[in-house]
């Protein structure tokens, strides 16, 4: 398929089958696809485990008649294993989409509630029915062109769908391969080795990963890298001027303030994109902007110090 295209399509049915804690499943007489919110497509030749069991026993859990060669079966399921959505297609060829995306449109209006227009289902069970039918066009018709050996590899899973970026990071530009869903941290840290941002909970409630995009302070876990591209990234690595500290890491030594260390790059770019944003004009006040960066050990009385000191030195 057309990963550039189906890239925002991908992006937008992970984001509601996440919301639901469903997975899209597709048949065919000769494959199944899957495709879960938080992992890579992957595609199952006929006779794997997951066609001969697992979808076997949906079908016959929810009477779903998709047994036997030419039918190509859609469904949605949620994390309670419950069927959100169910489609098949009799007498598919492969060669033709038309089939399968008039029997989509009517599952559609029928889920809508037909001519009657009461709604059948939630407007997030609306938007996965429509995102995982135009998610399944895109697909067939990608394969339809694909031979069969390009489509399946040794191991069952296709390889994860990459683009180019380039990040400007520290002043430089630094050219990458990602997929569309790795974070700005992992970015930085495993793929141009800046390891000095931390990855502390990886949920944007310890601020460890802060780093300054476009002079704000941001949580790098839960931003992704190809948001960023187009803005100036600032990592802890890109403030010393070869062995001249910046003023911010002048003052947290000069206060003690970090004791471990872990979550000290964290704090001065927090600290300094404070400053930026005017909103260190009392102690009380740097205390409640820097809430979301967590010290573990407690530093918490020096590292107002030493923010308080660069806030007098820079008004």
């Amino acid at each position: 398929p057309d990963w550039g295209r189906a890239g925002p399509l991908m992006n937008d049915l992970r984001a509601e089958l996440r919301g639901l804690g469903a997975v899209m499943v597709l048949v065919s007489d000769q494959e199944v696809w899957t495709f879960r919110p938080d992992d890579d497509l992957q595609i199952h030749a006929s006779g794997d485990e997951i066609q001969g069991a697992q979808l076997r026993a949906l079908r016959t859990r929810y009477g779903v008649k998709a047994d036997g060669a030419g039918v190509l079966g859609l469904y949605v399921i949620d994390g309670g294993s419950m069927l959100r959505f169910a489609q098949t297609v009799e007498s598919w060829d492969g060669s033709s989409l038309e089939a399968l995306a008039d029997a989509l449109a009517a599952a559609g209006r029928r889920l809508a509630g037909g001519d009657a227009g009461k709604l059948l289902l939630s407007r997030r069970e609306l938007v996965v029915t429509a995102l995982a039918s135009a998610f399944a066009l895109m697909l067939l018709e990608g394969c339809r062109h694909a031979g069969r050996g390009s489509a399946v590899n040794s191991g069952g899973v296709t390889g994860a769908h990459e683009m180019d970026i380039t990040l400007n990071v520290n002043g430089k530009m630094k050219q990458l391969r990602v997929e569309p869903r790795v974070s700005l941290l992992d970015a930085l840290r495993e793929r141009l080795g800046l390891t000095g941002s931390k990855k502390g909970c990886d949920h944007g409630q310890c601020g460890a990963c802060t780093v300054l995009v476009d002079g704000r302070r941001v949580n790098a876990c839960l931003t992704l890298a190809v948001m960023t591209v187009g803005s100036s990234i600032t990592t802890i690595e890109g403030l010393a001027d070869g062995d001249r500290l910046h003023p911010m890491q002048e003052a947290f030594v000069a206060e003690d303030g970090l004791q471990c260390g872990y979550c000290t790059p964290g704090q001065i770019m927090s600290a300094i994109g404070l400053i930026r944003e005017a909103k260190a004009r009392t102690d009380d006040e740097i205390r409640e902007q820097m809430s979301g960066n967590i010290c573990r050990c407690g530093a918490y009385c020096n590292i107002v110090r030493a923010i308080a000191s660069v806030r007098r030195t820079a008004t």
